[in-house]
């Protein structure tokens, strides 16, 4: 019962380290791509112009052409976006739903035919020439417009109505990230030669090495904090900190200049944010790497494992042989890619099953 408890124990260990390096990688790569920041403007194109939501995996391609989404071109050249831009050649990956109400009642006034000196109503009028086949921004904005007693109040329920939206999106790049993680796991999997079969075989087989798997698993559900930094949102976090901070000062900024200076003040810390998470990021992938490679577990790639692993007799490659190094890959990517959270709670139950088991033992020790 021990030994496959121990066993249990070191497998999850192993896939939870190789869970945090998939989850790492991946947060790194959509840091430096800016993968947020064309989700946004995607997703805004699907509301403003009806643009199909690309799938998942034509997220990180090249943004349609502006005749197919000249409502999003527009809103992005707007001076209440453009203003968040420090490098306006890149995407913002956060949009204040302030700027973006001001930014959309301006745009649709001015689409207006007989413009006046009331807003609201040059807006009523510029909504009648949007194509209501396009996006569900008109229905949505006349049912906003047709509630509200002024431009103040329309104003405040096309940023709530807004908000609401981003919550939406912040779902959509979740789901984006679920494809993601699977196919960096399995790249993880393979470049590591990760065979999940071979290594169970080996830990049940190898008292010392499970025995060392475990007791790096008992200091792991020690000091928790070592894992959870690694997977948790902090980043998200700070972002999401910085920009709250920096938009409530844009927003009670008197001047077009210090709201600028605001903003590109804004924009270096969240750049600074991010390096620095890259760079911490790193650091982490190279501590767990070198962990691991201190257990002396069989992993990586080298000529005698190819032989044992693939062929057979007279060095041909054997099919049983193979078929079980492709279902112990299979298995361990999927695996990996359920997410370190669920591998790491998984830990602390079974350590705690464990240390549950060993304690009556050590007291009926002292009683004899």
């Amino acid at each position: 019962m021990n030994t496959y408890l121990e066993t249990a124990i070191s497998l999850i260990l192993i896939i939870l380290l190789f869970s945090v390096i998939t989850y790492v990688v991946q947060e790194v790569i959509a840091v430096n791509l800016r993968l947020r920041g064309k989700m946004l403007w995607k997703s805004l194109a699907q509301l403003l112009d009806g643009h199909t939501l690309p799938g998942r995996f034509s997220l990180s391609r090249d943004l349609p052409g502006t005749d197919k989404t000249p409502l999003t071109t527009e809103l992005f050249g707007h001076g209440e976006i453009r203003s968040l831009q420090k490098n306006l050649q890149k995407l913002p990956s956060y949009i204040p739903a302030s700027n973006f109400a001001l930014a959309i009642l301006d745009i649709i006034a001015q689409k207006s035919p007989a413009k006046t000196s009331n807003l609201l109503s040059d807006f009523n009028e510029g909504l009648k020439t949007l194509d209501t086949k396009k996006g569900s921004l008109p229905q949505v904005l006349k049912n906003l417009s047709d509630t509200s007693a002024d431009l103040k109040e329309l104003q405040n329920k096309i940023e709530k109505w807004f908000n609401n939206y981003m919550d939406r999106v912040s779902g959509w790049y979740q789901s984006h990230t679920v494809v993601t993680v699977r196919l960096i796991a399995l790249v993880v999997t393979l470049g590591f030669n990760l065979n999940l079969i071979k290594i169970t075989r080996e830990i049940a087989s190898n008292s010392v090495l499970r025995s060392n798997l475990v007791g790096i698993a008992q200091q792991v559900t020690a000091h928790p904090e070592t894992i959870n930094l690694a997977y948790s949102k902090n980043f998200e976090q700070q972002i999401t900190e910085i920009s709250d901070r920096y938009n409530k000062a844009i927003d009670s900024a008197k001047t077009v200049q210090e709201k600028q200076q605001l903003n590109n003040q804004m924009v270096d810390e969240r750049k600074n944010a991010a390096d620095n998470y890259t760079q911490k990021s790193l650091a982490t992938i190279d501590s767990l790497t070198g962990q691991i490679s201190t257990i002396n577990i069989p992993l990586g790639w080298n000529r005698d494992a190819i032989k044992k692993d693939f062929l057979g007799k007279g060095n041909s490659v054997d099919p049983v042989k193979t078929g079980l190094v492709l279902a112990g890959w299979l298995i361990a990517a999927g695996c990996i890619s359920m997410g370190a959270p669920f591998w790491f709670s998984l830990l602390m139950q079974f350590v705690n099953i464990r240390r549950a088991g060993v304690k009556p033992d050590g007291r009926d020790k002292k009683q004899k």
